[in-house]
This record gives structure tokens, sequence and C-alpha cells, in this order.
């Protein structure tokens, strides 16, 4: 741990003394842009991105790597890969994160509509678009009551088409985002999550799924207003010796989501409704609809350009109807899987434009959001527990 640590350092080090780079000109109208992401954990109790128990994980790097072209007035090319490590969620696998041709259908002064095609980034609340540029987000652990790390394979994006709008209303941009494509179907985490080592087969969406996005931006974006809405349904296929039999799960969550920015403050939140349907996996499992609510609100305050500070209260709840987790309990798992409570606070240091250092402490009650691959015995989480993180994250 010390050598991965003091390798760490010396990276960090030669960044801070290295040249500021924005952007890499390969051509005319071809740019390259990177960006390398960095963090290390500490719980108290139970296991985050790694084995953090009274440990420092290493365990969460990002990089990517991601090119724009501007082919003509009207078409253009963009493609990005990464490189994701995230404990035992995610083992560092390189893929294609977003791959699409842009189609500019028509545009003026007050109106703007256009078609992308491809690989394409989901429009769910306001961060999931940009959740991988640590730059774009308020903290280094994305309020989970909405962006749950383990499904953001299942959200993040879409193979298939967008058709997009922005219209001027007054004071402010109306914009609407649709996309239909089938997700990435990475689902062993939620399919662990659901049913544990029960489960002998695969959870995957067989067909296109939709997800949506209405957003009013006014006075310069001093104030946001966004709701959103999935539908999206994953067939069981059974594998051999499986006690469940082929079921499907189907998710369908709305998220509104709210922002003000101020010269120094930033105050944001967002709710999460959805309606969840677990049918035909058998009497191992029987029916099951539980309602989930979630929400967070987050005050940013901006001392100068470098520094800035976070906190937040985050909230959620697997089923509405059983906020103390009785359900679980009843089948022999913690209580505390039904739900979690997390205050948070953090700062954030941009050294310079394509530099950034922050940290940030969460008080967290219950395990509802707590990754199943880094903790596979559940009934020895802690319902109370601690988490500190430290993340580094370069651009160009």
């Amino acid at each position: 741990m010390s050598k991965k640590f003091q390798l760490l350092l010396m990276g960090f080090v030669l960044l801070i003394i290295s040249p500021s780079v924005i952007a890499v000109e390969l051509a005319e109208h071809v740019q390259l842009h990177g960006f390398l992401t960095q963090g290390a954990f500490y719980t108290s109790d139970n296991n985050y991105n790694g084995q953090s128990d009274d440990s420092v994980s290493f365990d969460q790097t990002e990089i990517g790597l991601n090119i724009f072209w501007q082919a003509n007035e009207k078409i253009d090319f963009s493609a990005q890969t990464l490189y994701r490590r995230a404990g035992a969620v995610e083992n560092g696998d390189l893929r294609l994160d977003y791959g699409m041709m842009n189609i500019n259908l028509f545009n003026n002064e007050d109106n703007y509509f256009g078609a992308r095609l491809g690989r394409i980034k989901n429009p769910i609340g306001l961060y999931n678009e940009t959740r991988d540029v640590a730059f774009t987000t308020p903290s280094i652990l994305l309020p989970q009551s909405i962006y749950m790390d383990r499904s953001r394979s299942l959200f993040v994006s879409s193979d298939g088409a967008q058709l997009y709008s922005k219209h001027q209303i007054g004071d402010g941009w109306l914009s609407l985002k649709v996309n239909y494509g089938v997700p990435q179907n990475d689902n062993d985490e939620i399919m662990r999550t659901m049913f544990g080592d029960f489960a002998q087969g695969t959870l995957e969406a067989d067909n296109a799924v939709f997800m949506g996005q209405i957003k009013y931006n006014f006075f310069s974006d001093k104030y946001i207003i966004a709701l959103s809405y999935a539908d999206v349904l994953l067939d069981y296929d059974t594998g051999p010796g499986d006690l469940l039999a082929a079921g499907s799960a189907r998710f369908s969550p709305y998220i509104l989501s709210v922002q003000y920015n101020g010269e120094r403050i930033s105050l944001t939140g967002e709710y999460y409704y959805a309606q969840n349907e677990f049918e035909d996996f058998g009497s191992y499992s029987p029916d099951y609809f539980p309602v989930t609510t979630n929400w967070y609100l987050q005050g940013t305050y901006r001392f100068s350009h470098k520094w800035q500070a976070v906190l937040r209260y985050d909230e959620s709840y697997l089923n509405e109807d059983d906020k103390s987790g009785a359900i679980f309990e009843q089948v022999g798992l913690p209580a505390h899987m039904g739900f979690s409570k997390d205050w948070m606070i953090g700062m954030r240091w941009d050294i310079r434009p394509d530099l950034m250092l922050r940290g940030e402490y969460h008080n967290i009650n219950g395990t509802s959001w707590l990754p199943y691959a880094d903790n596979p015995d559940r009934n020895q989480t802690k319902q109370y527990w601690d988490l500190f993180s430290l993340q580094m994250s370069y651009r160009f």
C-alpha cells in the first residue's frame, strides 16, 4: 500500500510541475481531450471502492481519452474510450464510453434541432451525462440516492439514437432530449444486489429502452429545472441448476432536478421516484412491486475561483412502504439494507484550470447503496459507518 501511495504521490507532483494543456489539436477541426482521476477511500466499517474497511483503498481510477471531429457545418463525430476501476464492481476493462455522429438538422438564433446516432450518454438528472469527468461533478462521490454506482452501467449510455431540441423562451432556453437504445448491459452488480449468489443466470435488457429529459435554463443558467424519465425492462435468463425462473425486472424512475447558481453560492436538490416491478422469478422470489423514493439537498460555496466547499444531505429508501427495512430482516438480512441517510462535507482546490484536488467526509446511516461486490456477506455490514475520500484529477 505504501509503495502504491508513493507512486501516486510522485505522479501528482509531476502533474503539478508539468505545463498546463487544455486541448491537443491533431488537425484542423480535430481535437483530442483526456482526463485522469485517482481516488483514495477509507471507511470505518464496510467496503467501498475496494477493501477500505479500516484501510485505505486506491481501487478507484478513471482514465478517459476523447476525440472530436467537426466534419462540416452540419455533422460532427465524437468518441471516448474509458478505463474505469471501482473496487470489485468494475475491474478496469477498457471500453467505448460513447461514440456518436451528431447531425445538426436545423438551427437559428432561437431554435436548434438535431439527432445523434451511436453510443450516446443518457440524459438522467443533472450529472449523469458528465459523471466520469470529475471537474463537472460537485463531489467525489455523487449523491447515491440519484446516481447509484451499482447501476451506473445500466443508465450511463445506450446504443441507439437521440433526438434533441433547444428553444429560446423568454429569458431562458427550453431543451428536450429523447433517447431510445440498448443499455451496455453490465448488470451483474444489480443482479447480485437483488438475489445475491442465489442467481445463476444473467440479467439483461433484450430490447431498446426509453430515457428522456426536459429542462429549462433561465437567466444564463442562474436557475435550472429539469424532469428526467426512464423506462427500463431487464429480462432474466436462467443458468444451470437455477432455482429462479425466467422473470423480469422493470425500473421506471422520474427525477425532478432544481438548481440555483449565484455568484458564490449554488443550491441543488433532486428527487427520485421510481415504480419497480419484479415478476415471474418463481416461488423462491415472489412478485414484488416496491416504490423507491430518494432525494438530496446540496449547497456549494465558492470562496474564490480556486477554493470551494460543499455540504449535502442524501436520503434513500428502496421501498417507500418499508422505510425501516423490516422486509429484509424477515428474510434474515440486515434491516439497514433498506435505507441510507448520508451527511457529507467536502472541499475542492483547483490548483490550475487542468488540475484539481479535493476531499470529503461522509457520516452514513444505512447500506442501501453499498456495493454488493465489495460486501458479499451482507450480514457482516454495519449500519453506522464513516467514509473519508481524497481525489486528484487532471484534464487536457
